[in-house]
């Protein structure tokens, strides 16, 4: 990124920033999309963000992510790492074979379709960005709406049928998110200097209780947040704004930036350069080299820039500069009587 917006808005204007921004733009479309992103950052800037605005994810959630697309294998473990910690997602199991075959051992064909796969996309992201702040600001059981068309709305995704539409994808997206299970590990050292490893193991939901839906296909109506990971969340909760995932909603690498950077950026005393290599292994996903994400961050910087008008962040020949920067939400909130975490410290 170039200077952020926040920056640019102070030098030049909202209306010659996006004169400027028009004269760039390659299409209609294109012009429309900055015109936008202009309005969001100033938006983001002068209007803090109201009670309902806000959303929350797990700190560990900010710093390794999900498969941007589906995995090879429904039984495949994914993980990532950044610096000492490490994400390691199992996926779940479920049989929904005929009653009087479920006695018998699965075939390979049977055991691959019983197991639900890894969460992965832009919406498994929005489903544990909407778990997650339902959590911390209205408790453990958490409910998805009366209907699925309406938990999708609430998400600011367009209800859509068919095979590759929203309520196929969600869904989907809620099956595996709700069975599979997070390991969240730490190496590090204790003051002895002797070498340790923190293994937490939790799974997002206690039980899952299905219903069906107006399709007669089944999906969870209320789920129950895991004790531990509630906790564990209460205590680790990254403040995000809805306004700004609205922005990014259908693209996965986006969200995860966003994320990284309202966790990271506030924390920093100094500059913090993290190179391509580091990047590709904390969210490479589906990318085969550290060159070809760095292309793909590259192009989706600007959106992010939008979403997060104070950030401040250079590219680089080798990677990404990050520098400290004001929160993405305003430092004195509380909501709900929850005093807003920044990493486990109240801000």
């Amino acid at each position: 990124m170039s200077d952020p917006p926040a920056t640019q808005l102070s030098l030049l204007g909202i209306e010659e920033a996006i004169r400027q921004g028009k004269a760039a733009a390659a299409s209609p479309v294109e012009r429309r999309r900055i015109e936008r992103g202009w309005e969001l950052a100033q938006e983001l800037l002068l209007d803090p963000p109201a009670e309902d605005d806000f959303a929350f994810m797990h700190s560990g959630l900010c710093q390794t992510y999900l498969p941007h697309s589906r995995p090879r294998s429904n039984q495949q473990v994914w993980t990532r790492s950044a610096g000492r910690f490490t994400l390691i997602v199992q996926p779940g199991l479920i049989d929904d074979r005929a009653p009087q075959v479920r006695g018998r051992s699965p075939t390979p064909e049977e055991q691959e379709r019983m197991f639900v796969g890894v969460p992965y996309g832009a919406r498994a992201r929005l489903i544990l960005i909407y778990l997650q702040s339902e959590g911390v600001q209205r408790g453990r059981e958490v409910s998805l709406g009366a209907s699925l068309s309406a938990w999708i709305r609430s998400m600011g995704l367009a209800v859509q049928g068919g095979e590759r539409g929203t309520i196929s994808m969600v869904r989907e997206q809620a099956m595996r998110v709700a069975r599979c299970q997070f390991t969240l590990q730490w190496d590090g050292s204790d003051g002895a200097g002797q070498t340790r490893r923190a293994l937490r193991d939790i799974r997002l939901v206690d039980g899952l209780d299905l219903a069906a839906d107006d399709d007669a296909k089944m999906f969870p109506r209320t789920v129950l947040l895991n004790e531990a990971f509630y906790e564990h969340l209460r205590e680790h909760a990254v403040p995000l704004d809805r306004r700004s995932i609205g922005r990014l909603v259908g693209n996965s690498l986006g969200l995860d930036l966003y994320a990284m950077f309202a966790y990271r950026l506030p924390r920093l005393k100094a500059g913090l350069h993290l190179s391509w290599t580091q990047l590709h292994a904390q969210l490479g996903a589906n990318y085969k080299s550290a060159d070809q994400l760095a292309k793909k961050i590259k192009h989706t910087l600007t959106e992010v820039a939008f979403a997060y008008p104070e950030a401040k962040v250079e590219v680089t020949r080798h990677g990404l500069l990050l520098k400290p920067s004001p929160s993405s939400v305003p430092r004195n909130t509380s909501v709900n009587g929850f005093k807003l975490m920044l990493g486990g410290r109240a801000i």
